[in-house]
This record gives structure tokens, C-alpha cells and sequence, in this order.
């Protein structure tokens, strides 16, 4: 399958490439490198990205519904205003990502490294974020209701107006 002139299939090396609204849904990118990769407002519904590179790339406003990304690197990231529902990022790394106002219901981020990510406004409604460290981050405003975060790490995390898995409003 080729995308504005690129080859996508596993393993591809697709480093800085422009796929801005691209239509990506299903595609298989297990172990890709798009470090750098403009994905902004691309369509990536059920894609498989597992084990990706995708450090420092752009992936805000995409859709990322259903997508695989089980042990990818998203060091530094922009997945501002992304939506992730039901996205499975279990072992990820999202060290210092930008997450603001991410739609991320019912999202797995077991044992995710959330070191330092701004998750500022976020909807993590039902998420799964068992033993994930979100030492650090900035959960301001952002929605936990009924997610689990049993072993998480929240040393330093910033929580003012954050809505607890149990209802209450973090002072």
C-alpha cells in the first residue's frame, strides 16, 4: 500500500514523512520508524503500531481509535485533541508526550511510562493505567472517572480539578 508516495508495511522507514490527513485505517506499521512523522489529523482507526518509533512526531487531532501500540516509543509526542478510544498502548513510552485534551476513553496503558507527559483536559474515562508511571505529569482538569491506576505512580503529578476514578474533583 503506498500513501502520498510511501511504502506502508511493517518495518518501514518512514522518518520525517508528511502523511497529514492521511487515510491509514488498518494499516499495518508493526516496528515502523516514523520519528518525526507528520501524522496530524490522519486516520489511523485500527492501525498496528506496535513497537513504532514514533518519537517527536506530530499526531494531534488523529484518529487512533482501536490502534495498536503496545511497546511503541512515543517519547515526546504531540497527541494533542488526539482520539485514542479503546486504543491498547499497553508498555508504551509516552515520556514527556503531549496528551492535552486527548479523547482517551477506555484506553490501556498498562505499565506506560508517562513520565513528565502533559495530559492537561484529558478524557481518561475507564482507562486502564494500571502500574503505569505518571510521575510528573500534568493530570489538570483532566477526567480519571472509573479508570484504574492501581500501582500507578503519581509522585509529582499535577492533579488540581482532575476528576478521581472515584467522582471527586481533586482539589
Amino acid at each position: 500500500m503506498k500513501v502520498n508516495g510511501f511504502k506502508i508495511e511493517p518495518g518501514a522507514n518512514l522518518r520525517g514523512a508528511n502523511l497529514e490527513n492521511a487515510n491509514l485505517r488498518g494499516a499495518n506499521l508493526e516496528d515502523a520508524n516514523l520519528m518525526n512523522a507528520n501524522l496530524s489529523e490522519a486516520d489511523l482507526t485500527g492501525a498496528n503500531l506496535s513497537g513504532a518509533n514514533l518519537k517527536e512526531a506530530d499526531l494531534s487531532d488523529a484518529n487512533l481509535r482501536h490502534a495498536k501500540l503496545m511497546g511503541a516509543n512515543l517519547k515526546g509526542a504531540d497527541l494533542s485533541d488526539a482520539d485514542l478510544e479503546y486504543a491498547n498502548l499497553e508498555g508504551a513510552n509516552l515520556k514527556g508526550a503531549d496528551l492535552s485534551d486527548a479523547f482517551l476513553f477506555k484506553v490501556k496503558l498498562l505499565g506506560a511510562n508517562l513520565k513528565g507527559a502533559d495530559m492537561s483536559g484529558a478524557g481518561l474515562e475507564g482507562a486502564n493505567l494500571r502500574n503505569a508511571n505518571l510521575a510528573d505529569s500534568n493530570l489538570k482538569n483532566a477526567c480519571l472517572e472509573d479508570s484504574n491506576l492501581k500501582g500507578a505512580d503519581l509522585s509529582g503529578a499535577v492533579l488540581s480539578g482532575a476528576t478521581m476514578p472515584d467522582g471527586t474533583i481533586h482539589d
